[in-house]
């Protein structure tokens, strides 16, 4: 079956010190510089009889992959995956699952803006466009405890009962008849209009809190944190902003936290996901670091009547382990340029 993603128009990022940005960098958030995406299509597949394995790899009978179910995996991880599904398939798997699952799991499946934007839309066009009210839902084992809250909290809040939703890990799992959605949304380069509605239902009942200027706080230890967090956070005390520490709240909680607010700022990350639940047009105030290459919340902008303004940061120096990502770094920022930000906002 095949709907159609209707078109929308973008506004280029309000980006300071863009001169920071590497080549590659700029390069990667290409997508930004499209000011029109064209109607496009998004693809629902009923898929027997098959196996899902690691972050949502679909795998028929046979072990060949079927390439909708690629979403940013890497080479080895898909073989990896493949070993993992042959070898089910010669040892033999239990009773495949009923009723039809919709798969919502995907690369980037321990991630709450990924859960949110890209996963949890597709359930949601599936229950809401094709009436599909009787399917059950596939979604990945996290170990996030707070993460775990916000899946079986969205998930009730759209309509699924408990009874069917199905969690499974690495491992591949047998399923009778996946549905499987292709194209809502590509990290990265494009983010379609439908997602919108699934977070309209989500936010159904949810009263806003009043605060209108709202700093998100990254967690103690995450990566990609200003590189004095407390003063930052002191900061934005001082400038009015309430400072929001979404680990200690329950996902209605942090709806409700956002939906009055006029400006919603921080350091790019995924709790910044919240942006969605606050009342259009708001402001947008992202830090990132220089090397960053992201337009996630550049879509969730637009695409939510948001205005976006993002400002580059110089990173510190070194990572703080040998397995860090390049851009998982902290931001550097003086104190007299982080409070004319915030008071512009």
């Amino acid at each position: 079956m095949q709907l159609q993603s209707p078109s929308f128009e973008t506004t280029a990022p309000d980006r300071l010190h863009a001169e920071r940005m590497p080549p590659g960098i700029v390069a990667a958030c290409h997508a930004q510089t499209v000011r029109r995406f064209m109607p496009r299509p998004v693809r629902v597949w009923l898929l027997e009889d098959v196996l899902v394995g690691f972050e949502g790899l679909v795998f028929d009978r046979g072990g060949a992959l079927y390439r909708a179910s690629v979403t940013q995996h890497a080479p080895e991880e898909i073989q990896l995956a493949a070993t993992a599904a042959r070898a089910a398939i010669e040892t033999g798997l239990g009773p495949p699952s009923e009723p039809p699952v919709v798969l919502a799991k995907k690369r980037g499946a321990s991630n709450y803006g990924h859960w949110l934007m890209e996963m949890l839309p597709m359930l949601h066009l599936v229950m809401n466009r094709l009436g599909g009210t009787e399917v059950g839902v596939l979604v990945h084992d996290v170990t996030d405890p707070q993460l775990g809250e916000v899946m079986q909290t969205s998930l009730r809040r759209l309509g699924m009962p408990d009874v069917r939703v199905r969690v499974t890990g690495l491992e591949p799992a047998a399923v009778r008849r996946l549905i499987l959605v292709e194209g809502l949304t590509e990290h990265g380069t494009y983010m379609s209009p439908l997602v919108r509605d699934c977070h309209e239902r989500l936010l159904q009942g949810i009263a806003g809190s009043g605060r209108e200027r709202v700093f998100i706080a990254r967690a103690a230890g995450m990566r990609r944190n200003f590189t004095e967090p407390l003063r930052i956070e002191q900061l934005a005390a001082e400038q009015g902003y309430h400072v929001l520490r979404p680990e200690s709240l329950s996902f209605a909680e942090q709806m409700a936290a956002v939906r009055d607010a006029r400006v919603v700022a921080g350091a790019l990350g995924a709790a910044m996901s919240s942006l969605a639940y606050a009342r259009a047009p708001a402001q947008a105030l992202l830090f990132a670091g220089a090397e960053m290459p992201d337009t996630f919340f550049w879509f969730l902008a637009n695409l939510f009547g948001h205005r976006y303004r993002e400002v580059r940061c110089l990173l510190q120096a070194g990572a703080r382990d040998e397995n860090a990502i390049f851009y998982d770094r902290d931001l550097l920022i003086d104190d007299d340029e982080f409070r004319e930000q915030l008071s512009a906002a």
